[in-house]
């Protein structure tokens, strides 16, 4: 996904999100870490940014990963065209949010992007696979 830096990207993103794990048949109560820590890092480059500006973008990627013997697990992308700002001191538990609900998350940060991906705690495989 292609979103702009606009406050209602993360709804989008939320929704969306929702969809594509349900087609998947993900359980129910990862299903909710995964959208809370991907809406958390959309939100995160939407508000944090250092330069806003309307023609921003931020893009999400995600991929379904198998293991051999069926156990699944999601990894997300979220990037931006722009490095973020540190969180002012009254917040900032965000990070904290994402390495919660994720079984791995990274951060490369350049001068001219950020990017973060994470990945998702290992499910079973679905039933009659």
């Amino acid at each position: 996904m292609v979103l702009m830096a606009d406050p209602l990207s993360p709804s989008v993103v939320r929704q969306r999100f929702r969809v594509w794990l349900a087609d998947l048949c993900w359980p129910g109560e990862e299903v909710d870490d995964i959208v809370l820590a991907v809406n958390e890092a959309v939100s995160n480059a939407v508000e944090h940014a250092d330069r806003p500006s309307l023609a921003t973008e931020v893009r999400v990627a995600a991929r379904l990963f198998s293991d051999a013997d069926g156990g699944r697990r999601v990894v997300v992308g979220v990037s931006d065209n722009r490095r973020w700002c540190a969180a002012p001191p009254h917040r900032g538990l965000g990070l904290l949010m994402m390495h919660t609900c994720m079984d791995d998350v990274q951060f490369d940060r350049n001068h001219e992007v950020t990017t973060v991906v994470m990945t998702s705690v290992r499910v079973p495989p679905l039933c009659g696979s």
